[in-house]
């Protein structure tokens, strides 16, 4: 090998744009590796749509929704675009557009969750890639997740689904010389289900600063004594896990105080509570934004009194929990919410609340009147570790052994 590794990092989300906790962690991936010198081509297979063409990459393929190979069994089936885009991605012009994109040498896949993982085996079997090393990135234990949406969305038909994507996570795992856990318990889980070498690099952030401007207008929108901020894409558990934690009424919010629910995931609580017996005083209660840019975000980030971590299923961790316990602020945790951060559990503004009468009561006591929090002794080294540098330097030394074996 000579010159710089190069790296083919698969994705079924672009990265161009990143928002949700899947495309940061990737970006961050991809920012790493050139940080270490690593030459780095992004692909990923998006369904077509769900993005807007300025958020794709140059190499980034489509998958329509009504190609055949959409459809599990000829089936429409939820959530199935992910597990069905390796398939997608080998047809036969697809594969050509993907072959036609690529470098001509290609030390590292990078497959980020297991879904393209009939792509990289067949990218492999070209001679001229066949001796590249597999990087596998869990961020979760994708069969448990997909088992528990499921559930909660009522869907009794999931079983065929379930047991092929533990087949293709499985897969992914055996055949990478190097996978990626995101907390212990994932490490724990990777390595059973025959993982060889399982390295952690936990979720971080990156630091934002709030433009002035932008904070006198979102105080005035808000107009509120008190903030609480939840963040969350449209993912059913973040829509269940906010339930959960707050019933059907918002009546134990102080009037003078908002919720506020930034991302995708705002729309959907916001139809729950209209549908719910007293919509007009829980819609009082809210403040939906939206899907919102970063420096909007930034600026309500700088006037959320507490942050809302109601996250209830899933393995792998969370970035909005990073980011949370970055701030400093009051921050109402899950136990599930903070896996992978348990190292920060002990700060005094951190409170776990697995019920609902707890994360009520810790919600209404945050937007209570409460003295300043001091800072505990090592904390803002502690607070450093969370940032995306810190969090994966471990990964290219990593890779680089890989390739000097």
């Amino acid at each position: 090998m000579s010159g710089s590794p190069s790296v083919l990092f698969l994705t079924t989300y672009p990265l161009v744009a990143p928002r949700h906790g899947g495309q940061l962690r990737s970006r961050a991936l991809v920012e790493c590796y050139r940080a270490a010198g690593f030459t780095v081509q992004t692909l990923a297979v998006v369904e077509k749509g769900a993005f807007p063409r300025k958020a794709l990459g140059d190499h980034d393929l489509e998958f329509p929704t009504d190609d055949p190979r959409w459809f599990l069994d000829g089936k429409a089936t939820p959530i199935t675009g992910d597990l069905r885009s390796g398939d997608f991605a080998t047809s036969t012009e697809a594969y050509q557009r993907v072959l036609a994109s690529l470098p001509r040498t290609i030390d590292v896949f990078h497959l980020e969750q297991p879904w393209l993982l009939p792509l990289v085996l067949k990218l492999k079997s070209e001679p001229r890639y066949a001796g590249a090393r597999l990087v596998y990135g869990s961020q979760n234990i994708e069969a448990a997740l997909r088992e528990a949406i499921y559930r909660q969305m009522g869907f009794a038909g999931g079983a065929a689904v379930i047991e092929r994507v533990l087949a293709v996570e499985t897969s992914a795992c055996r055949l990478a010389d190097l996978t990626l856990a995101v907390s212990p318990s994932d490490h724990t889980t990777l390595e059973k289900i025959g993982a060889r070498w399982v390295l952690r690099a936990p979720n971080g952030i990156s630091t934002w600063q709030a433009n002035p401007r932008l904070v006198d207008r979102w105080n005035a929108k808000i107009n509120a004594r008190r903030i609480a901020l939840f963040v969350g894409s449209a993912h059913p558990p973040n829509i269940d896990g906010f339930i959960r934690a707050f019933g059907d009424s918002l009546g134990f919010v102080p009037p003078d105080c908002r919720i506020v629910i930034a991302g995708g995931v705002g729309p959907h609580l916001r139809n729950h509570y209209h549908r719910a017996r007293f919509d007009t005083l829980n819609l009082s209660r809210l403040e939906v934004t939206g899907e919102l840019d970063d420096d909007d975000l930034a600026a309500i980030k700088s006037l959320t009194s507490v942050f809302l971590l109601p996250i209830f299923e899933g393995g792998g961790s969370n970035i909005k929990t990073a980011e949370a316990i970055h701030s400093g602020k009051p921050v109402i945790a899950t136990s599930v919410s903070l896996r992978g951060f348990e190292a920060y559990t002990h700060l005094p503004e951190i409170s776990v609340a697995d019920d609902k009468e707890r994360f009520r009561l810790a919600v209404r006591k945050a937007l209570s009147p409460q003295p300043p929090i001091p800072p505990q002794p090592g904390e803002g080294a502690l607070r450093a570790k969370l940032l995306w540098h810190e969090c994966l330097a471990v990964v290219p030394p990593a890779v680089q052994k890989l390739l000097t074996r």
